[in-house]
């Protein structure tokens, strides 16, 4: 896997706060299946409603490739992250994996261990720790796809309009 870390997360189908049982149906079918580029677009477009743009869904096939859950060779098969995490199965590891390979989601932990943030609190605080995010300060989908992972992974909380650190 590359040193560098990712700049951008991508969101993935199935809503905000499923993004891991996205990622696990998509590994699970990859494991079992080995199939090709049209075999995973075609199942994609058959698990998820309103699914439909080839470049949509590859643009998130290509997220899963640079963090190391998926590669191709000839058809595309888990990636060293990828067999870690099936392997291991645990937020835990997923969340190692994530931290490693995307910016800002170990920072943003941190800052919500002090309290809660509201979303654009949130931008405000990755772009602070994180000035080569250089996203516009003025959108918040960026810091929203960094909250849906952690949300998903049941470590973070919406309460209100703030979001805050679970028990987990």
């Amino acid at each position: 896997m590359p040193p560098d870390r990712l700049h951008s997360i991508v969101p993935m189908f199935g809503g905000g706060t499923r993004y891991v049982e996205t990622l696990d149906a998509i590994l699970d079918f990859v494991e079992a299946h080995h199939p090709t580029t049209d075999e995973l677009v075609a199942w994609h477009r058959g698990s998820f409603a309103n699914v439909s743009s080839r470049d949509s869904i590859l643009r998130r096939v290509s997220y899963l490739q640079q963090v190391g859950f998926l590669r191709e060779n000839d058809r595309w098969e888990l990636g060293d992250a990828g067999t870690e995490y099936v392997q291991h199965g645990d937020t835990a590891t997923l969340l190692r994996i994530m931290c490693d390979r995307n910016i800002g989601l170990r920072s943003l932990l941190y800052a919500l261990s002090a309290g809660p943030m509201t979303l654009a609190e949130i931008s405000e605080q990755q772009l602070r720790t994180h000035p080569e995010l250089d996203w516009d300060p003025e959108k918040t989908d960026m810091a929203r796809q960094r909250v849906n992972w952690l949300q998903s992974m049941g470590l973070i909380e919406k309460q209100g309009g703030e979001y805050t650190l679970t028990g987990e």
